[in-house]
């Protein structure tokens, strides 16, 4: 086992009127959210691994370090595997950003990417919303060279106990699933197939499942939804609240779902790892080699600076 110092670093407190997180330096993530909602409840809407703290693991140099401390809320540049950096979601995901200025509800954070990649530097603005259960964020993307860069953002929601409810609210033209078997062994989606909703999702098997139902098994899943106006709202009505994540549809008009249900067995998930990742994307999945790969994204020019702006937020549902 390969060993290196661990690499969250001191984690950021924030806090403001209806809640508090944290921000760690290991790829500037939100983590531990919690949001109040107007009845005085708190609810921690992010998933946050179990292996978290878990100092072997932490050292293990051979698992991706976002892996090692997996959960929250995060930006990717480039999303996925791209020829365009060789880290899975980007260098930024996987290394420690800079704190260039903080107050007690926010902070900003920079990162400087290696001279061999596109990219020349990624900034996040973060900060609670005074008087609401929200938290906004701004993204800023400056590129070194002319490249066609997938952008996603990607916060993972948690998922209900087996057995509860789960609805996907919002406005979208349609869906497509993984246009490869995900987990092979494990996915239960039929592969490159469209449908119309999230309650109604094409099975390999023959017939259809909802996101809920599927959420209640050990299964690993990814599908897209395009279309999407800038607006979602994922709904858990046994728990009484609903988020809601808000986007520039011109910045991300397609929003890939990733469920992770307990059905990766691997190290370090050992089928513990639950979470739903509702992640607005510049980009898409195209079938090569049986496998699927990210397609196309925003194209940028040397010397461009690229900005975007997103919300979370919880409300009752």
């Amino acid at each position: 086992m390969s060993v290196e110092p661990d690499l969250p670093g001191t984690p950021l407190p924030i806090v403001w009127s209806h809640g508090s997180a944290e921000i760690w330096p290991l790829g500037a993530a939100l983590h531990d959210l919690e949001l109040r909602l107007p009845d005085g409840r708190l609810v921690r809407p992010l998933a946050e691994a179990p292996w978290q703290g878990d100092a072997e693991i932490a050292a293990d140099a051979t698992i991706p370090a976002h892996l090692r401390h997996l959960g929250g809320e995060w930006a990717c540049v480039p999303f996925g595997r791209s020829a365009a950096d060789p880290v899975t979601h980007g260098f930024g995901t996987d290394n420690p950003w800079r704190l260039l200025r903080n107050t007690r509800h926010g902070a900003i954070w920079e990162v400087v990417y290696p001279a061999d990649r596109p990219v020349e530097r990624l900034r996040r603005d973060i900060g609670g919303v005074h008087g609401h259960a929200a938290v906004d964020f701004a993204l800023t993307v400056a590129a070194r060279r002319d490249a066609t860069l997938p952008v996603g953002l990607h916060p993972i929601l948690r998922l209900p106990e087996p057995g509860g409810r789960l609805e996907v609210q919002g406005r979208y033209s349609h869906g497509e699933t993984f246009p490869a078997v995900f987990e092979p062994g494990v996915s239960r989606l039929a592969p490159a197939r469209r449908f119309t909703g999230t309650d109604a999702l094409p099975l390999a098997a023959g017939g259809e499942s909802s996101l809920a139902a599927l959420a209640g098994e050990a299964t690993e899943e990814a599908f897209q939804l395009f279309g999407v106006d800038g607006q979602l709202r994922i709904v858990y009505p046994d728990d009484g609240y609903a988020v809601k994540l808000t986007w520039d549809p011109q910045d991300f008009p397609t929003c890939l779902f990733w469920l992770s249900a307990g059905g990766r067995s691997a190290r370090p998930w050992g089928g513990r790892f639950r979470g739903l990742g509702v992640e607005p994307l510049d980009a898409r999945f195209e079938a090569r080699d049986g496998a699927g790969v990210i397609a196309g994204g925003r194209r940028m020019r040397a010397g461009e600076v690229w900005s975007t702006k997103y919300r979370i937020a919880i409300e009752p549902a």
